[in-house]
């Protein structure tokens, strides 16, 4: 019998809110991020499968402890793979937090043992840090707005507050209302190194604090425009294309999509044991099968 163990720790109101398969070799290399260790897989090959939640058990003397975080728009990645990787892992415990990247990476450095998924790193971070799926940075509308691609140069001018009406791209006579996540969401730092550089976003801009309330926000108002992970998106919004490119698997995982970035696993040194293994894990076939249920696996 599975058992697991949840402890998360929302820093808002989420409503704000095959048999015969080898397993990859993995070996570790030199980041090509600067002064970022990383892990990188050998082989990859495509499996898929899924159960339903189970309920969380007391651990006994001889639990397998994962100490495992997620940021908000991946927390159900992270729901997904301990749930298949403990069907071979019959006492597992997952025991993690959710939070934004900034607050997870703080709290990883105090409690050394935690990793965390995020589809954010920096570029000269001394946290260890795994690849283990694609993600990309999805622009969104309302339903009802007739505008479908932008440029991320008409995209940056929008949340620079430079073009403030939707009629100035090719829309109906309406404002603009920007909205934005929190500081230290690992979406928001994305948004800010693909479109935005080293400009800041209007002042003008709504603050909300999870991808839940980025895209309810949207969805309720004609007048909004924001963004989330393309593997958050829901139907209830559009999706409108960057650079004549929409944010599908696919276009991820080529390389087509300009808004892309890579989701990783994140703590302060190599693991060892069984989050290792659960790393190894989530880099292999079975592994990326999960994966590729919300974003794009790491190769084809």
């Amino acid at each position: 019998m599975l058992t697991r163990s949840w402890h998360a720790t929302w820093p808002h109101h989420p409503d704000g809110s095959h048999p015969g398969h080898t397993y990859t070799v993995l070996k570790f290399a030199p980041s090509t991020r600067p002064a970022c260790k990383a892990l990188f897989l050998v082989a990859l090959t495509v499996a898929s499968c899924s159960t339903p939640v189970i309920p969380a058990a007391t651990p006994t003397s001889s639990t397998i402890r994962l100490q495992v975080w997620a940021t908000t728009s991946t927390v159900t990645l992270l729901q997904d793979a301990t749930q298949e990787y403990g069907l071979t892992r019959p006492n597992l415990v997952v025991e993690t937090k959710v939070g934004n990247h900034a607050t997870l990476a703080s709290q990883t450095m105090q409690e050394q043992s935690a990793y965390f998924i995020s589809n954010h790193l920096e570029p000269n971070d001394s946290l260890w840090a795994a690849p283990i799926g694609q993600d990309g940075i999805a622009i969104i509308v309302h339903p009802q707005n007739p505008v479908t691609d932008l440029t991320i140069e008409q995209l940056r001018g929008i949340y620079l507050g430079q073009i403030s009406n939707w009629r100035e791209l090719g829309g109906e006579e309406r404002p603009i209302q920007v909205i934005s996540r929190e500081a230290g969401s690992g979406t928001r730092l994305e948004f800010q190194r693909l479109v935005m550089g080293d400009r800041m976003t209007t002042q003008a801009a709504v603050v909300v604090p999870t991808h839940v309330a980025m895209q309810a926000n949207v969805a309720a108002n004609p007048n909004y425009i924001g963004y989330i992970s393309a593997g958050a998106l829901g139907d209830d919004v559009n999706t409108v294309a960057v650079n004549g490119v929409l944010p599908t698997m696919e276009a991820i995982q080529t390389n087509a999509y300009p808004l892309r970035s890579t989701l990783f696993m994140i703590g302060v040194d190599e693991p060892a044991g069984e989050t290792r293994a659960f790393i190894g894990w989530l880099q292999s076939q079975p592994g990326q099968a999960v994966v590729a249920r919300r974003y794009a696996p790491l190769l084809p």
